[in-house]
C-alpha cells in the first residue's frame, strides 16, 4: 500500500477485519492501523515463475485497544496463507495467583505459557510434568519411583484418591511426550494444564485456609446463669 493509497483509505475509516486478541481471547473486530505488502519473483525455468508476498499488518483490537502485528506470507509454491502474530496468539493466560508460588515454579510455569503461545505442545506438555516433579520434591523429597511418591502424596494428604488419578493422567502425558514423542492436540494440551494449574492452586488455597482458621476467632462457649 502506497503512501497516497493509505492517506486515502483513512479518509474513508479504518478498515476492519477479525483477528485473534490476546487480551479478549477470542476472535474480535479490529481497526487496520497500517499495513505494508512487499512482494518478490523470480523466473524457475524458461515458462515458470516462482512468486511470493509478505503483507505486515499493525491491528488494535475494538474491543480492548490492544495493539498486535499480523504477518501473512503467501508463496506460489504453497498452498494457503501462512500467518503468524506478533506477540503470537495465546488462549491461555496466566493465573492471578502465580506471584504467589515459588521464584522456580514460577519461572517454569511461565516457560509453559510461552510454549503454549509458540504451540510448542510436546514441550509445553513436558514442561507441565515438570512442575509436577517440582511440586512432589517440596512436599514430600526424592525418594522412590512415580508411583510410589503419588502415593505417598496421597497418604500425607496432599492428594485425595480421585486427584491422584487425575494427576495420573497429566504425567504419563507428560512421559509420552518426552519418550514417545507424543503431540496432544488443543483440548488434551488445556486438560493438562487444567491438571497441573488445579494442583498448584489448591496447595496455595490450603495454606490460605490455614492461615484463615488461625485467624478466625474461636466461638465462645455458653456459660451458665
Amino acid at each position: 500500500m502506497t503512501n497516497s493509497e493509505a492517506s486515502k483509505a483513512e479518509e474513508k475509516g479504518p478498515k476492519i477485519v477479525w483477528a485473534h486478541c490476546n487480551k479478549c481471547l477470542d476472535k474480535t473486530k479490529h481497526d487496520v492501523v497500517a499495513e505494508r505488502r512487499q512482494e518478490g519473483s523470480e523466473p524457475y525455468d524458461d515458462d515458470i515463475v516462482i512468486w511470493w508476498s509478505t503483507t505486515y499488518t499493525l491491528l488494535e483490537c475494538r474491543g480492548c485497544e490492544t495493539v498486535c502485528m499480523r504477518r501473512e506470507f503467501v508463496f506460489s509454491e504453497h498452498d494457503g496463507v501462512q500467518v503468524e502474530y506478533f506477540p503470537p496468539a495465546i488462549s491461555r493466560t496466566r493465573p492471578p495467583w502465580i506471584d504467589q508460588l515459588s521464584k522456580d515454579e514460577q519461572e517454569m510455569l511461565l516457560e509453559v505459557y510461552a510454549a503454549l503461545a509458540a504451540d510448542a505442545r510436546r514441550i509445553a506438555t513436558m514442561g507441565a510434568r515438570t512442575i509436577v516433579d517440582m511440586f512432589i520434591l517440596r512436599k514430600i523429597g526424592d525418594e522412590g519411583g512415580f508411583e510410589q511418591k503419588l502415593k505417598r502424596l496421597e497418604s500425607e494428604g496432599f492428594l485425595s484418591a480421585k486427584n491422584r488419578e487425575v494427576l495420573e493422567a497429566a504425567l504419563e502425558a507428560g512421559h509420552a511426550s518426552a519418550h514417545r514423542g507424543f503431540a496432544p492436540d488443543a483440548g488434551q494440551l488445556s486438560t493438562v494444564m487444567d491438571i497441573v494449574e488445579n494442583l498448584l492452586h489448591s496447595d496455595l488455597l490450603n495454606a490460605d485456609a490455614e492461615a484463615l482458621r488461625k485467624a478466625t476467632p474461636k466461638r465462645q462457649r455458653a456459660t451458665g446463669a
